[in-house]
């Protein structure tokens, strides 16, 4: 009798700590609105200024103003396919031409301390879909600015919600072998990786910076990434 008494204690003991894990709480949260923090990103390619090539690689990592990945990171989606042209208002070599690109892979990790904290230490999403939207503006022949619009989407790891991340301003600041061309950025970016190969280590690419991020946790894994896509391209002409 003794020995099921202990047993039980035993039992009371660990039901509490057992109690704290869980999914990340379903909500919306907005780096706008200091429900996260903002970040940086890169994107690796074979050569210097080979953008839009199947295999390039997307690295980003959360930025609170000295250190990186505290908050959020997203690790290696690369493009599927060629970039599609959606829109071409080039005219003698002045305008904006508008692309889309599909990515494949990555995963999104969320720091367990987050705005979303349900008890785990971390939760991670293995991406299903990873869309961009790039602006690209030209004048005189020579592209001068790219701003893109992210979208992705995948399961929480273990559990049955899903997270859907929006950033809606990710701006080009930097390339190799110039480095960061926009004034007033200092500090770090997150390290080139492939591309094609995530398990290897880059050279070359572009930096970016990432503002105006939306994230999305639901609780269930049935949303569809059209509407805020295609809304992203109509905005883009407003």
């Amino acid at each position: 009798m003794r020995n099921l008494f202990l047993m039980f204690a035993a039992v009371l003991i660990l039901i509490p700590v057992a109690a704290g894990a869980g999914a990340p709480v379903v909500g919306t949260y907005n780096s706008t609105e200091g429900d996260m923090l903002n970040g940086r990103a890169t994107e690796s390619m074979p050569a210097d200024g080979a953008e839009g090539l199947v295999g390039n690689m997307i690295m980003a990592a959360s930025w609170n103003g000295t250190t990186l990945g505290t908050n959020w990171t997203l690790s290696c989606p690369q493009i599927a396919e060629p970039p599609v042209l959606l829109y071409d208002g080039v005219v003698n070599g002045t305008g904006q031409r508008i692309y889309r690109t599909e990515y494949v892979g990555g995963q999104l990790w969320l720091a367990g301390d987050g705005a979303w904290a349900g008890g785990d230490p971390y939760y991670t999403s293995t991406l299903g879909t990873f869309t961009v939207i790039a602006t690209k503006q030209y004048v005189g022949g020579t592209l001068t600015g790219i701003k893109s619009t992210i979208n992705l989407m995948g399961p929480i790891d273990g559990y049955t919600d899903c997270v859907e991340m929006v950033i809606s301003n990710a701006e080009w600041v930097g390339y190799t072998p110039v480095g960061i061309f926009m004034t007033g950025i200092t500090g770090d970016f997150p390290a080139f990786k492939g591309p094609s190969d995530c398990g290897l280590d880059g050279s070359h690419g572009t930096y970016w910076t990432v503002h105006d991020v939306t994230l999305n946790l639901l609780g269930g894994c049935v949303v569809s990434t059209e509407q805020s896509t295609w809304g992203a391209v109509k905005s883009l002409y407003r």
